[in-house]
């Protein structure tokens, strides 16, 4: 699984930039009294960017919870492998026993 969304990142990422470089026109951005003037690649790639930011921030408080769990998980896993292990058997007596 994470073979294949690394190679659609890669499809995406590729796709994301073919698409700012054919829009590479001049644009003005205006917020409030705030204008600056700049490429749309630039435009594009900045919203990208802070997309990607976001949608990674989001996802991080379960990965976490995932991993504590996880961790927790493999301690009781451990803790329940040594509770089974068998005692160790006294050693097989040596002398041969009489016939019955």
């Amino acid at each position: 699984m994470g073979q294949l969304a690394l190679i659609l990142s890669l499809a995406l990422a590729i796709i994301v930039a073919v698409f700012a470089i054919q829009n590479a026109a001049p644009v003005t951005l205006r917020f409030g009294l705030w204008s600056v003037e700049t490429s749309l690649v630039v435009v594009i790639l900045v919203a990208v960017a802070a997309g990607a930011a976001v949608a990674s921030l989001l996802g991080l408080p379960g990965w976490i919870r995932d991993r504590h769990r996880v961790r927790v998980l493999t301690r009781e896993l451990d803790a329940l492998h040594a509770a089974q292990t068998p005692a160790p058997q006294a050693p097989p007596d040596p002398r041969p026993r009489p016939p019955a």
